[in-house]
Parts: C-alpha cells; sequence; structure tokens
C-alpha cells in the first residue's frame, strides 16, 4: 500500500519549485555575517536529548543550537566559535553521549565541545582549544567504539581520538599514509574514507595497525570524492563527488569491501549543470543536499535509482554552483528533514519514509477514517500538480486542496458517513477516484 500526507505551499514562496515532501519551518538570521555570494550558513547536525528534538546549525559567526518542536524551529542558545568572520565557509558537528562536538575549517580556529546536559534551557562549552588542530574539514563519531575521526586535521590526512574521556579526546591514530581525507563515514571501525581526488578508500582502525579493505581510485564520472553514506543494513553505500557535472554513485556491497565497485551512477535530470554535495541514506531512500538545486530524495531500491521527491530551498539562479543545500541530517523515527543552505539558513521537512516501505502492490487508497494521519496515495507524475476533491453523498464539495505531492493528508474532522473522492491532473483527467466511509 502507498501512502500520502498533505503538503501545502509556504510563506517562503516556491510556487512549483518543490514536489512530494512537506515544509514545515524555515529558519534564518540576517543579521549574520555574511561571505562571498551571500552565504552565512555551513552544516547541520541533528539530535535527541532528553525525549527532545534539537539541531546544531554552523554560520560565519559559530554554532546555533535550535529546538525541534510541533514541526517548528526555534534558536535557544549561540556559541561564537574561536574564528568568527565572513572568510568562515565550514563548520561541521557531531553527538556522542551528552557532548557537541564543533570543528571549522578557516582561520584560527579549534575544536569545541559542547555539553547538552542542561538543555532545553542552555548550553555549555567546557573545551576550546587548537592543542590537537587548529582547523578540520569534518569529523565524524563511531559511537559504537567511542572514536572520533578528524577529516583534514591542518590539512593534513585523518587523525582518530579516543572518546573514552569525553571531554578530552585521546589519539589513537595519526593517518598520514592518505594525502587528505576530506570526509569520512564510519562504523564499528570500518572507515569509509573520501579522499578527494585519490578517490574512495575503506580501511579498519580496530587494530593497533589501520588495515586496508577496499580501495576505488578509478571509477566512472571521477571528480572530488567529497561524501559518502552507508546505510543502516551496510548493504547500499552512496558517495557523491563534488564536481560539477558528476553524477551521485551507488555502491551494492554483497560482494564484500575488497570488491567495492559502483553498480549505477544516479542524479537529477539535468544533473550536469549542477553539484551534489552530501547525502543520508534512510529505509533505503536517499537524502541529498544538492546545492544550487535544494535537495533531492531518490529511491534507491528501484532500478534505475528514481527521484520520487524534491524541494528547491534556493529558488534563485547563479553562475557559481556551490550556492544553496549544504547540509543534511534526519530523524528517521519522526521521519524528519533538516536541511541547511548557505544563504537560507535552516530548513525543517517531512516525509513518509515507513509508509513508502510498507507499500502493497495493487492498492492504492487505504482511508478507513479521515483524520490529521490519513494517508492517502495516487499514480502522479513529479512534474505535475493535483486537485483532490471530497464531496458527501448529496454530491456537496465538502474539501479541495491543490498539491504538488503524489500524496495527501486530509487535515480535517468529517461527520460520518459515505463520501467520494476526485483526484484531477492539471488537464482535468481524473488520475483516481473512489469512496470511503467515516464511522
Amino acid at each position: 500500500m502507498r501512502f500520502i500526507f498533505f503538503l501545502f505551499i509556504s510563506s517562503f514562496g516556491y510556487s512549483q519549485s518543490f514536489f512530494g515532501v512537506k515544509y514545515l519551518d524555515n529558519i534564518i538570521d540576517t543579521t549574520l555575517v555574511a561571505g562571498p555570494e551571500n552565504a552565512r550558513y555551513s552544516d547541520v547536525w541533528g539530535f535527541g536529548f532528553n525525549a527532545h528534538k534539537y539541531a546544531v546549525l554552523g554560520s560565519t559567526m559559530g554554532s546555533h543550537f535550535i529546538k525541534i518542536e510541533n514541526n517548528k524551529l526555534e534558536e535557544i542558545d549561540f556559541k561564537p566559535g574561536a574564528f568568527t568572520g565572513l572568510t568562515v565557509q565550514h563548520r561541521d558537528y557531531k553527538k556522542y553521549k551528552n557532548y557537541i562536538y564543533a570543528v571549522c575549517d578557516e582561520g584560527n580556529s579549534t575544536l569545541q565541545i559542547f555539553d547538552i546536559s542542561y538543555l532545553p534551557d542552555s548550553v555549555h562549552k567546557i573545551y576550546d582549544s587548537n592543542t590537537l588542530f587548529t582547523i578540520c574539514h569534518n569529523i565524524f563519531i563511531d559511537t559504537v567504539k567511542a572514536k572520533l575521526y578528524a577529516c583534514g586535521p591542518d590539512n593534513s590526512g585523518l587523525k582518530v581520538y579516543d572518546l573514552l574521556n569525553p571531554q578530552l579526546p585521546t589519539l589513537v591514530h595519526d593517518v598520514n599514509f592518505i594525502p587528505y581525507v576530506h570526509d569520512c563515514y564510519v562504523r564499528n571501525d570500518t572507515a569509509f574514507l573520501n579522499a578527494g581526488f585519490d578517490g574512495l578508500e575503506v580501511y579498519y582502525f580496530g587494530d593497533a595497525i589501520p588495515k586496508q579493505l577496499g580501495v576505488l581510485d578509478f571509477y566512472p564520472e571521477q571528480g572530488y570524492n567529497h561524501s559518502g553514506w552507508l546505510s543502516k543494513d551496510g548493504s547500499l553505500y552512496c558517495f557523491i563527488d563534488e564536481t560539477i557535472g558528476k553524477k551521485i554513485k551507488l555502491c551494492e556491497l554483497n560482494e564484500g569491501l575488497e570488491n567495492i565497485a559502483i553498480s549505477e551512477l544516479f542524479g537529477t535530470e539535468d544533473a550536469i549543470d549542477f553539484v551534489p554535495h552530501n547525502i543520508n541514506i534512510i529505509k533505503g531512500f536517499a537524502i541529498v543536499s544538492y546545492y544550487n538545486q535544494g535537495f533531492r530524495i531518490f529511491d534507491l531500491l528501484k532500478r534505475p535509482v528514481e527521484e520520487i521527491a524534491f524541494f528547491d530551498t534556493f529558488p534563485i539562479k547563479t553562475n557559481y554552483k556551490l550556492n544553496g543545500a549544504w547540509g543534511v541530517s534526519v530523524f528517521e523515527d519522526k521521519e524528519l528533514i533538516l536541511i541547511s543552505d548557505r544563504q537560507y539558513g535552516l530548513f525543517l521537512f517531512s516525509f513518509p519514509f515507513t509508509a513508502f516501505r510498507n507499500l502493497e502492490s495493487g492498492l492504492v487508497v487505504n482511508t478507513p477514517f479521515i483524520n490529521t494521519q490519513s494517508l492517502i496515495l495516487f499514480n502522479a507524475d513529479k512534474m505535475d500538480d493535483f486537485t483532490f476533491s471530497i464531496y458527501n453523498i448529496s454530491g456537496q464539495m465538502v474539501y479541495q486542496e491543490t498539491t504538488f505531492s503524489a500524496w495527501i493528508n486530509i487535515p480535517l474532522d468529517l461527520v460520518s458517513g459515505v463520501y467520494v473522492f476526485n483526484i484531477k491532473n492539471t488537464e482535468g483527467e481524473s488520475v483516481q477516484a473512489g469512496k470511503f466511509i467515516v464511522q
């Protein structure tokens, strides 16, 4: 069974530059110092603490801590960076236990550690030092093994730190046999290292000496190997080359890491003119921040891989192709998506991952009751928009909605009775119709 939820057009004023996702909120501070291309923001990381949802968002000036409640974004604390100003283009964050770790890749920076134990009231900075490194491009934390991976520290390869004492990371590996590691994804000591123009390296860091498990240093549409993500079951790995015109690479890992290879390339319809940036994989969906094209959702279980939803967070056209959607973070349990946009701040979206993965072939509509949880899916072309209408048994219209999505969540209560629904495309043709009963 396929399902859908109600999609509304926000006050952001995007017309039809979105499809298939529900916009919830956006937060932006235009008083922040803006760098080249009017960019203020960089990466975002969402995290849970004490049954609440939060995000930490990087800007030219520091770290913004944001509470997510009732599908709204509210900044509740701010911590300035050790280095600030218009030249700051990149901050990165990860969480371990009750700590947020923050790095910056410009200027006289530091590793900062924030204690979030006092949320939602405040965040406390407990560490701010360049003893371990000054600049760092990205970090990743293997929470199971309590290790922090610092990518490109002081423009070197990779450093791995033990977090046995979370307030004082201890160096366990100094990787200098790879010239530079731009980003990484790590699980149970197995690290997928995005090594720029040197390609992809896979290493095991559970022993005293790191062991190479696989390498992909020559592949189709190769560019600057930037970032990647591993699916929860470990069967799929996707990585991005941050190079204009290069598509995203899908690797199926059923033949082992020693035989890692690309099984498919995928991207937007006009990928040749644009650049992907960061990626997350949830339930076989790839959620991608695609710079000037905003954020995109691809179904990795389809062959070929199919784009099924998008929202253009950066609605203007520029010759510079590294504007727009930068970071992506997902709350799988709440089906919420955070997207940071360099110019337009932080966005919050919703997408029904679970419903899409619980589809029953041939059954299109499931509406035993009409309420705020009613999800209806219909056959749709993502380039079209639809009018959804509900009539009572006397033929009177009781609800109508235009949507740029292949699903609708009907946000109303109806009195008991029999109703008829009809979904029409822009040509006035009925794409789905039927009856349902409200009891």
